[in-house]
């Protein structure tokens, strides 16, 4: 005799592979059913398990048909939360306007109703989009407010992500020396709380910044080692910019045709999951690849294709850079 279990047995079995980092599971798990998008708690778990699986749209979705009930749930922790997840899905895919409101109304609402930790990652996460949009200092100091609320909530895995984001920004104003700390701390951050994401994050951060000290052997090596860390993980958009990262350091190497390989794959990666930065970057990449080929349409069409979407980010500096590669290439 064959046993089903009830919904209450497929909601405590999604609940313990979210416990454990089974996203892929868990979101098999809710997949139609009807309960996860109707309770609060279902509805984020299965919105937090399509963000986590490289589903952004799925993950808006979701929480947008849900959004009536979640305003209405007697916990104002879920629409706090939803806040901040909706706003995590606007920044991979693009829309930075929506990101940002989304994000001061998780902050609002988990200011107002003493949630540290969300206000950390809200403070965080605003940090990621001003320096996108080039706005270091605002950047840093919203990295830099985060990072004294995770230590006093000895949250290990917050600490590492803001770290990462400090580094990015050095990484961006060219402060090599202190971005290289500042990862090599997002790392050891990581190691400490088990998020191995995060370390796989950092470890991509470490060979962007080999790239830019003009060692793109190791750089490769770095890259390769996030990618399969990545895959290993099942997070398509972190393996897509951590192959990005082998094709350019590949480039460098002159190898041209396996850093199309490792390109090709990335653009594909990002396009699929609906990732616009790490679309937009490995598209310009592919486009400096076309260029060393001799192919200067390919290298336009990419690069122009790159330069629509940094506007449309809002992302001026990166903007800028891809609009001289283009006139680099006659246009």
């Amino acid at each position: 005799m064959i046993a089903f279990g009830g919904n209450d047995d497929v909601h405590a079995s999604a609940r313990a592979h979210a416990a454990r980092g089974e996203w892929g599971v868990v979101r098999s798990l809710l997949a139609g059913d009807a309960a996860a998008g109707r309770e609060p708690e279902l509805l984020l778990l299965a919105a937090e398990a399509a963000m986590r699986v490289g589903l952004p749209r799925e993950a808006s979705e979701r929480l947008r048909d849900g959004w009536a009930g979640l305003e209405g749930a007697a916990d104002g922790a879920a629409l706090r939360r939803a806040c901040n997840l909706l706003g995590a899905a606007a920044f991979e895919l693009g829309d930075l306007t929506e990101s940002h409101r989304a994000f001061a109304r998780a902050l609002e609402l988990a200011g107002a109703d003493g949630d540290h930790l969300l206000v950390a990652r809200a403070t965080n996460n605003l940090g990621a989009i001003a320096n996108l949009r080039g706005d270091r200092e605002r950047a840093l100091t919203h990295f830099q407010l985060a990072i004294p609320a995770y230590q006093q909530l000895g949250h290990t895995r917050g600490l590492a992500e803001s770290c990462h984001n400090i580094a990015i920004a050095y990484r961006d104003a060219r402060r090599l020396e202190d971005a290289e700390d500042y990862e090599r701390r997002a790392m050891e951050y990581a190691h400490e709380s088990g998020s191995a994401r995060v370390a796989a994050m950092a470890r991509a951060g470490r060979a962007e910044l080999s790239l830019l000290r003009g060692d793109p052997r190791l750089a490769e090596r770095e890259a390769t080692i996030a990618a399969e860390a990545h895959r290993r993980l099942e997070d398509p958009i972190g393996e897509a910019d951590a192959l990005r990262l082998v094709g350019e350091a590949r480039i460098a190497l002159g190898t041209i045709d396996a850093a199309m390989r490792a390109i090709d794959a990335a653009v594909n990666l990002a396009t699929a999951h609906g990732a616009a930065l790490v679309r937009a970057e490995a598209l310009r990449t592919r486009a400096g690849a076309h260029r060393v080929r001799g192919e200067a349409r390919a290298a336009r069409d990419d690069a122009r294709a790159a330069l629509e979407l940094f506007e449309q980010l809002g992302a001026i500096e990166e903007r800028n850079r891809t609009a001289e590669l283009l006139g680099s290439l006659g246009v």
